[in-house]
């Protein structure tokens, strides 16, 4: 069992460290405590850490490139939560274009009640590591570049970065990894829990006309939590 504790010093201010490593024989299913509920959510915020961040397609090599990300959501549970996601500055690759969902403003890809659940993920030869799984809420999301039509359905998994906390180094944001492969999604697979995980595999995928091909996220992002009364005495991830 790990465990990625936060404690607070502040209402946002956060301190990550973890203890005991785990491995895929003594895998539990992950969880955040205290315990969040409807009533007392603990809410998270997200923003892009590095300069971009791009969405590319396997077959064509259509890429569509964002300069930030920022989601704001909530855990109502102990595995599950949801989160309203803004990304902006997009723009098709080839030619510039800017690209838009449906109902937004040129250059904005806007998703409400995205799903989010916590994994375990198996990344290196047995050792477990902290994942979320983000499913879009709707069946097709529509991007608008000019033209160009893309349509993104599936989920993904992302991972977070407990470098800081093997080491012992205390740092004030923790990051998670979106991490793709020439359109390909790298993390596909996760553990725990079984009911979510057992024989599936996660990835986007998408449609440009042409029929379904394989479509992958890279973004690398911060996160936040709003440790309010019932956590400030801070918040364990335990996996």
């Amino acid at each position: 069992m790990r465990r990625l504790l936060i404690l607070s010093l502040a209402v946002t201010a956060i301190l990550v460290f973890g203890t005991l490593a785990a491995t895929a024989a003594n895998a539990a299913s992950p969880e955040v405590l205290p315990t969040p509920t409807e009533k007392e959510p603990l809410k998270f915020e997200t923003q892009q850490k590095t300069e971009s961040n791009f969405l590319e397609t396997e077959a064509s090599g259509s890429k569509v490139e964002c300069k930030a990300v920022r989601s704001l959501g909530e855990f109502t549970s102990n595995t599950l939560g949801k989160a309203s996601i803004a990304i902006t500055s997009c723009k098709l690759n080839k030619n510039g274009t800017k690209c838009l969902s449906l109902g937004a403003s040129p250059g904005e890809i806007l998703l409400s009640n995205v799903i989010v659940g916590l994994v375990t993920v198996d990344l290196s030869g047995g050792e477990l590591m902290l994942g979320i799984l983000t499913s879009l809420p709707v069946a097709l999301l529509h991007i608008e570049c000019g033209i160009t039509l893309l349509l993104v359905g599936g989920s993904l998994i992302g991972v977070f970065d407990l470098k800081a906390s093997e080491s012992g180094t205390k740092g004030e944001e923790s990051v998670e990894f979106y991490l793709q492969n020439k359109g390909v999604q790298e993390v596909k697979t996760c553990k725990e829990p079984k009911s979510t995980c057992s024989g599936k595999t996660f990835g986007l995928y998408s449609e440009l006309g042409k029929g379904r091909e394989g479509a992958g996220l890279q973004s690398e992002d911060t996160i936040k939590l709003e440790l309010t009364t019932k956590f400030k005495e801070g918040v364990a991830f335990d996996f």
